[in-house]
C-alpha cells in the first residue's frame, strides 16, 4: 500500500524519510520529484543542503519545473558574491500556490537553525495550503544528542514517515512506514521496495511460517541403513517367519488360556501395551 498512499491525490502533506549511513537509498527522495516533474502539475522547489550542486544542476537542468537552491556552496553567506542571497526561511516563506518543498538533508538546517526554530518553520510550511506537499529526508546520525528523540519530533509533524531499514544479504531493501490517515488512523508497515527502471515496486513482507523454517533448518532424515556396514533391518520373508515364531510366554495364536494349564506362565498383553517391535523405543518420543 505505500505506493497508493504516496501517490494518491491529494497528496500527503509532509513526507519525512529517515535514514542512516548504513541504510541510505536516495533513489526514493529522487523517485518521489521525479513523479511530480512527470505529471507536470506542480513547481517544485529543491533546496541542496549537501552533494555537489553542479551535478545536481545538470541532472535536472532539462526540467522547467523545478527550481534548485544552492545551500552548499555557501549556507552561512560567508561569500561576497553571494551575500545578498535569502535564507532558507525567507524563501519558503514566499512560495505560492502549487508548490512543492523537497529538502535533500533535514539535518543541516537543523544545525543552522537549532530544533525549535527549524520545527516551527516546517510546522508553519505544513500549515500553509498553498504548499502542496513537502518532502524532506532525515540523516539520524548527523544529529547531535539522541537522535531518535529528534527524529520522533519530525515523525509527529508528518503525515508520512518513512524509515530505510540496513540491507539484509540476498534480500531486497525494506522500509518501516507510519501513515497517518485524515481520520486520525495511523498505519504502521514495513514492506520490500526495489525499482524497475524508473517505476516504484512495493510487497508487503509476508510472515514467516515457523513450521517450515523448523523444516528448513533441521537436518534431513537419515537412513540408518546407509550408515551402517551391515543390514539392520528385515526382508518381508524374514518379518512373516519371525511371526509365525511362538513365544513360550504367550499362548498359541486364537487360542484363550486354560485353567487347568498348571505350572505355565503366560503373558497377558493389557490394551496400553506397546506390541510394535519394529521401533521399541517410540513411546519415549525421541
Amino acid at each position: 500500500m505505500l505506493k497508493t498512499y504516496l501517490n494518491t491525490v491529494p497528496y500527503t502533506k509532509f513526507i519525512v524519510i529517515t535514514d542512516s549511513l548504513y541504510s541510505k537509498d536516495p533513489k526514493v527522495f529522487e523517485h518521489l520529484i521525479k513523479q511530480h516533474l512527470n505529471r507536470n502539475q506542480h513547481k517544485v522547489h529543491y533546496f541542496v543542503f549537501e552533494g555537489v550542486f553542479k551535478q545536481i544542476q545538470n541532472k535536472y537542468r532539462n526540467s522547467p519545473n523545478i527550481v534548485l537552491y544552492d545551500f552548499v556552496s555557501d549556507s552561512q553567506n560567508w561569500l561576497e558574491e553571494t551575500a545578498s542571497k535569502d535564507s532558507f526561511e525567507d524563501i519558503v516563506l514566499k512560495l505560492g500556490e502549487k508548490d512543492i518543498v523537497s529538502v535533500d538533508s533535514l539535518s543541516n538546517i537543523i544545525s543552522l537553525y537549532g530544533i525549535p526554530q527549524t520545527y516551527s518553520i516546517f510546522n508553519g510550511l505544513k500549515n500553509k495550503r498553498a504548499i502542496q506537499q513537502i518532502i524532506v529526508v532525515l540523516h539520524k546520525d548527523l544529529l547531535e544528542g539522541d537522535y531518535s528523540k529528534i527524529s520522533n519530533y519530525f515523525d509527529h509533524l508528518s503525515t508520512i514517515s518513512l524509515e530505510m531499514k540496513p540491507k539484509i544479504r540476498n534480500a531486497k531493501n525494506r522500509i518501516e512506514y507510519s501513515y497517518k490517515k485524515s481520520g486520525g488512523k495511523v498505519i504502521n508497515q514495513i514492506e520490500e521496495y526495489s525499482f524497475e527502471g524508473e517505476n516504484l515496486v512495493t510487497n508487503k513482507i509476508e510472515k514467516p511460517d515457523p513450521k517450515k523454517i523448523i523444516q528448513e533448518t533441521l537436518p534431513q532424515q537419515v537412513n540408518p541403513e546407509e550408515l551402517s556396514t551391515f543390514r539392520i533391518g528385515l526382508t518381508d520373508e524374514e518379518k512373516l517367519s519371525r511371526e509365525k515364531v511362538v513365544l513360550p510366554y504367550l499362548p498359541p495364536a486364537n487360542q484363550e488360556i486354560k485353567n487347568n494349564e498348571e505350572g505355565k506362565i503366560f503373558y497377558q498383553l493389557d490394551e496400553v501395551d506397546d506390541w510394535d517391535e519394529e521401533d521399541p523405543d517410540d513411546d519415549l518420543d525421541i
